[in-house]
């Protein structure tokens, strides 16, 4: 039966699906079944599993470049009072909201949480946005940068602040190791609990998580250990 939201519960849908099977592993009946309508409207809305899976990766990648804008704004590496211990602060502070909104997408949080708040998709869309980038196709690669470009500009301009002696190149390793971090933890975090013999991580663990990801690579960008206890979690 269509429905005026039927093509946004596909969409939805297929963002958990693709994510958790990858497109060879997703079926168009479980996806339907998932969004609770008729598997006839995939090729209605998408024309098939290809077209819903594009789409499926524009619409994560919109989800994905709006959360860049719920983070406070990095002060800019200019003018009179750039590199100063204040500035420094508000760069800090920015880089912990950057790692903070990237670990509370990808840890599995309580279920007691307001009903319009749906962490599972949030997780969802940064799976499936991580698991494309491992081997891009040419028609995914607009709805990939769409959904990354605001946040590697987000880092860059932390970066530009922390570590204004360093040159572009520079700047964009830098940025390459942080997100290698967060992507690793994201993917992995589950098989490397069970490789422990540890619980996977929930909303408890948020804030220790977040600093214990902040210190790191605070240490590793020469960063003195004063800033970060200035912060609170």
């Amino acid at each position: 039966m269509l429905t005026p939201n039927s093509r946004l519960l596909l969409l939805k849908a297929a963002i958990r699906i693709f994510a958790e099977k990858g497109f060879e592993g997703a079926s168009i009946r479980e996806i339907a079944e998932t969004a609770g309508v008729n598997s006839s409207l995939i090729s209605f809305h998408f024309g098939g599993k290809a077209g819903l899976h594009a789409a499926a990766l524009h619409f994560a990648a919109r989800m994905a470049k709006h959360t860049a804008k719920t983070m406070p704004m990095p002060p800019l590496p200019v003018g009179p009072f750039a590199g100063k211990s204040a500035v420094i602060r508000q760069a800090v502070t920015a880089l912990r909201a950057y790692i903070r909104e990237f670990i509370r997408m990808s840890i599995r949080l309580n279920p007691s949480l307001p009903a319009e708040k749906d962490p599972e998709l949030e997780r969802a869309v940064l799976v499936l946005i991580a698991k494309s980038m491992i081997y891009p196709s040419e028609a995914s690669m607009g709805s990939l940068l769409e959904a990354i470009q605001p946040h590697i500009d987000y880092l860059h301009r932390c970066l530009h602040v922390l570590r204004s002696d360093l040159d572009h190149d520079g700047r964009v390793r830098m940025g390459m190791s942080i997100h290698a971090q967060l992507l690793f933890f994201l993917c992995h975090q589950d098989i490397l609990a069970r490789l422990l013999n540890e619980p996977p991580c929930h909303e408890d663990d948020l804030a220790r998580l977040v600093t214990h990801f902040l210190k790191f690579n605070l240490n590793g960008l020469g960063i003195p250990d004063e800033y970060l206890e200035l912060e609170s979690p």
